[in-house]
């Protein structure tokens, strides 16, 4: 196997790369967004609670791992303020959740933009150097231009291995991250009316 990899070319350098970045944001994200998943009803009703003994918010809702519990501390900080002042703040709570739960998915999103590019660029190292092959023998063949056009070969799979890859985690989290995101709206709607006063 690391034979075939080496028969890529020095286009196999920058796709390792760009896996092993894949890979990592992978598994950063899954972390954190597995950590994120909080059902709307279960943290209302601890946010209700909270809200009818006027306690002041508590650490654990601003430092909550879920964008859900994130917007009720935001909420609950704002308790008794005027519709204008908690709708701004839960709009700014809500943008700043979704920022944090995309973080480093536009690497990943990037990487499966260009990886399709780094093996075609690979592709036509492997031609080059099969017609420079050519021209060193003076003759053609399979066994002239072998070399050259494995290189081509291997460059492409990987690139688009990579690519394929990357675009299924780029997705994966996107519409991971907007259902979190509806969670965390549906939440700040039930605050903004549970803890805003009218005037």
């Amino acid at each position: 196997m690391l034979d075939l990899l080496k028969q890529g070319g020095v286009v196999m350098y920058p796709l390792g790369v760009c896996s092993v970045l894949t890979v990592t944001i992978l598994i950063e994200r899954l972390w954190h967004f597995l950590r994120a998943g909080r059902d709307p009803r279960e943290v209302l009703a601890r946010a209700r609670k909270a809200a009818a003994e006027a306690a002041n918010p508590k650490p654990n809702w601003r430092d909550a791992p879920a964008p859900a519990e994130r917007v009720v501390g935001a909420a609950l900080a704002k308790q008794g303020s005027p519709r204008a002042t908690v709708e701004d703040h839960l709009t700014a709570a809500l943008s700043a959740e979704g920022l944090r739960l995309s973080a480093n998915l536009g690497i990943v999103g990037t990487i499966g933009n260009i990886s399709p590019f780094i093996g075609l660029f690979g592709t036509v190292l492997g031609i080059i150097r099969a017609f420079r092959d050519i021209g060193q023998v003076g003759a053609a063949g399979p066994a002239v231009v072998a070399a050259g056009i494995s290189e081509a070969l291997i460059a492409t799979a990987a690139g688009l291995l990579v690519a394929i890859s990357a675009v299924i985690v780029y997705n994966l989290f996107i519409i991971w991250q907007g259902r979190l995101i509806r969670r965390a709206e549906i939440v700040a709607s039930e605050m903004f009316a549970l803890v805003a006063r009218e005037g």
